[in-house]
């Protein structure tokens, strides 16, 4: 998976535009674990949750739920916000290294410059690159038609993980191999899969009623992160979200 460069992460931007109306985002950012089979000598840092040890896979997707970049082999015992802040491609991100356009976008609603953007959901930290939905309960009709168009972005990198799952039947059970093999295999998984579906030419369109589901209840196929909270967000992010619940509740902005 080569780095992509700014006109690919602006061609990304337009694809979740026209398949799932949300023109800021570059990619879809979420974790599932990979369950393994007692590995030799892995101690406790393996064991996730819910009791048998994982890695867990990091990725990146982009609208059509083809993996752009992923980080597999931290330990399964970290929520979605403790791994988001050891990998590669998420400190690549805080250091500005990954060819997101500086430019950004101009609504008719605000004057605030809206930047290109990774959404994910509420367990990661809210930043003006890394957007998430609005917390908690009792949220008025704006806040919660942001929830709304922001969580049916994020699907796809969710169809990512439904479809690697249900295509590859060693994700469907725990993997009787070590981390360091099964790192490799699930690597090779997420490159076949962006192969197939390409080659395929089977892309996500709006109707698209692929979902992720758990397989199994204990150690039979990839499941959720440990939710926690993300942190104190910045007021430029706080700002930035804002700036676009009020787009997509506005005339300029509604798909209704």
């Amino acid at each position: 998976m080569p780095l992509p460069t700014s006109e690919d992460w602006r061609n990304c931007a337009r694809r979740f535009g026209e398949l799932w109306d949300y023109p800021f985002a570059i990619g879809a950012l979420d974790g599932k674990h990979i369950p393994l089979y007692n590995p030799i000598h892995a101690g406790s840092m393996y064991y996730n949750y819910k009791g048998y040890p994982s890695i867990v896979l990091m990725a990146f997707s982009d609208a059509d739920s083809c993996f752009i970049l992923t980080d597999c082999g931290q330990y399964g015992r970290i929520s979605d916000g403790g791994v988001s802040a050891n990998t590669c491609m998420c400190k690549m991100l805080n250091n500005g290294k990954l060819n997101i356009p500086s430019d950004g976008f101009r609504v008719s609603t605000s004057d605030l410059e809206i930047p290109y953007m990774i959404i994910a959901d509420e367990a990661f930290p809210l930043k003006a690159q890394l957007m998430k939905p609005y917390p908690g309960r009792g949220m008025d009709d704006m806040r919660r038609a942001y929830n709304y168009r922001h969580s049916r972005a994020r699907r796809s990198v969710e169809c990512a993980f439904g479809i690697l799952a249900k295509k590859f039947e060693i994700f469907q059970r725990a993997m009787r191999l070590q981390p360091d093999k099964a790192v490799m295999v699930t690597n090779a998984g997420c490159v076949l899969h962006n192969f197939i579906r390409r080659r395929d030419g089977q892309l996500i369109d709006r109707s698209s009623d692929i979902v992720y589901e758990e397989i199994a209840p204990l150690g039979g196929g990839m499941i959720h992160l440990q939710r926690q909270g993300g942190g104190r967000a910045a007021d430029r992010a706080v700002a930035i979200r804002d700036a676009i619940k009020d787009f997509v509740t506005h005339p300029d902005g509604t798909v209704f």
